[in-house]
């Protein structure tokens, strides 16, 4: 199979596919040359020439460029040539470690931007459409050469009119549009990689692109930056050893991002010993108070983007991509830790399970007995400064999706953070200990999941729940009812059984009735429940007084169950 057919035959699939013929075209040529060309004709082809695309594509023999050379290493090499959608793409995929084997994951970690620098007259022009003027007279110094040039954007120095020092990040010029362009073409490449390799397809390529496109959204709109850089600013404003840099709104756009600029040196470049187990300790405890206390984390803190200033704080920059996590997250990660450092399996195994959207066929039992498989491997008969938690988690999501059970995108994102934190760290201070760091974290949560306050919350919270379905109960029966006047369902009956089956019926009334009475006694005892430290026996003691009561009801109507 010559590769011009293929670069031919492929690029008029892709004319097929989207609009951007000049793109398309680009884009064929360079899977062409990298031997991926059997990926743009996978759907012409029968089930039988399908099994040899599969080969072609695994062996690379029709690869110009890293002919003989492994899969994943054309793979990155075709990704950094296809520019910044299929870069952040790639970024994706390294941290699924449910999509891709380990070893190409590593490689996805390794892709680096390949992009020109922005010419200085078309940074002059995007800084006057933006800012309104031109950079010489907004800023009493605005430094040509640029500092970094990145896929999104270009960071150029500068010095502001009242003498601070300052970086302006412009973006690359037609970025939208060409990501809009690009994403039809991915979705189309993984419609023919499907083609080829459909047992991918129960890893929901299409919502990793979804997932993508949100993010490229996010990241192209520089006020989702000064935002998160405002954000960050207060919560770590009490914190001496962090150093946010401060954004100047009235120099920024969506386009143009001013702020104050960091000056230090790489943490892998500290000399002495004693200064790199300091920084390593404050960088865990900078990054764990992001996931544990604030629930807005760093996406990204690796050596590029964490400095060592002269004063001793730590700098960080770069907050174009950053996570949330809930309060239940948070619980439910806290668990999992507890669980481990007690070597609890259950206790890791079910919380696994909470977390994870499950296919119906899941055995617990085989999640459980993966998982004692893996803490053995990686947690049991070690000292707690040699378990490294990232490796573990990487390898229970890839197990836990070779069970159908898939991973929330919330985590996943999370877990590729704190991989990189926990790397570099140890990097940084080998046998430092990350649990030990997040211990106090741990502890603060524990404590505050039980407070009054706390409780008071969840009981309000669930309560409400319990009581809203109580109040639907009679609508959902009123539209069944409905449904079957009118023929649109049927219920079907036997004599055979009907005792059974009134009982049956009688007994879910009384468990909606407990449901009601749970709701209305944990409302009562939750208002019972002041916020005030003097309220704080007597408000618990009113709660089990009207759960209490709830009990004896529940008791009465549930004795003949």
């Amino acid at each position: 199979m010559s590769l011009i057919r293929n670069i031919y035959s492929g690029t008029r699939s892709l004319l097929g596919a989207v609009k951007d013929a000049n793109r398309a075209r680009q884009i064929a040529v360079i899977v062409g040359r990298h031997g991926f060309a059997q990926l743009l004709e996978a759907h012409q082809v029968s089930r039988e020439q399908k099994a040899a695309l599969r080969d072609e594509v695994l062996s690379g023999e029709d690869a110009v460029e890293g002919r003989g050379v492994d899969v994943g290493a054309r793979l990155v090499n075709m990704i950094e040539e296809l520019g910044p959608t299929f870069i952040k793409f790639g970024q994706v995929l390294s941290s699924r470690p449910d999509l891709l084997p380990a070893k190409y994951g590593a490689r996805m970690e390794s892709l680096q931007d390949r992009v020109s620098p922005i010419d200085s007259a078309t940074i002059r022009r995007l800084v006057i459409d933006n800012l309104g003027a031109a950079p010489e007279v907004i800023f009493a110094r605005f430094d040509e050469q640029p500092i970094a040039s990145a896929s999104i954007g270009q960071v150029h120095g500068a010095l502001t009119q009242e003498g601070q020092e300052v970086v302006v990040k412009v973006q690359r010029p037609g970025l939208r549009a060409l990501f809009e362009a690009d994403l039809s073409l991915l979705r189309f490449l993984v419609a023919q990689a499907l083609e080829i390799f459909p047992e991918a397809d129960a890893l929901d390529p299409g919502a990793m692109i979804a997932e993508l496109e949100a993010n490229l959204l996010r990241e192209t709109d520089f006020g989702n930056e000064l935002q998160a850089l405002n954000r960050f600013g207060k919560n770590f404003s009490a914190n001496p050893h962090v150093h946010i840099p401060k954004p100047f709104p009235a120099l920024s756009t969506a386009c143009v991002l001013t702020m104050e600029r960091i000056v230090g040196s790489k943490l892998t470049a500290i000399d002495d010993a004693e200064t790199r187990r300091k920084t390593a300790l404050i960088y865990l405890d900078a990054a764990y108070q992001m996931v544990f206390r604030d629930g807005l984390f760093h996406g990204d803190l690796h050596p590029g983007n964490v400095f060592l200033e002269a004063d001793g704080k730590l700098g960080l920059i770069d907050f174009g991509m950053v996570g949330r996590i809930s309060r239940q997250r948070r619980d439910q990660l806290v668990d999992i830790i507890f669980a481990l450092t007690n070597g609890d399996v259950e206790g890791v195994a079910r919380e696994w399970y909470r977390i994870c959207r499950p296919a119906a066929h899941v055995d617990f039992a085989s999640l459980e007995a993966t998982v004692f498989d893996l803490l053995e491997t990686h947690v049991l008969d070690r000292e707690m400064h040699e378990i490294q938690l990232s490796v573990l988690f990487r390898d229970l999501v890839a197990a836990s999706s070779r069970l159908s059970v898939r991973v929330p995108g919330d985590f996943l994102m999370l877990f590729k953070a704190m991989a990189t934190t926990e790397g570099l760290a140890k990097q940084i201070a080998e046998g430092i200990n990350p649990i030990e760091s997040a211990r106090p974290y741990i502890k603060s949560l524990m404590a505050e999941r039980y407070s009054a306050t706390r409780l008071r919350q969840v009981a309000l919270t669930e309560a409400s729940r319990l009581i809203d379905l109580g109040r639907d109960l009679p609508f959902v029966a009123e539209r069944l009812l409905g449904r079957l006047e009118r023929g649109e369902a049927r219920l079907q009956l036997s004599d055979e059984g009907r005792d059974e089956q009134l009982l049956r019926l009688a007994r879910a009334g009384n468990r909606i009735a407990v449901a009601l009475l749970s709701g209305a006694a944990a409302v009562t005892g939750a208002l019972a429940m002041g916020p005030s430290a003097q309220a704080g026996s007597i408000s618990i003691v009113a709660f089990a007084v009207a759960l209490a009561g709830a009990g004896w009801l529940a008791v009465g109507l549930l004795r003949g169950d």
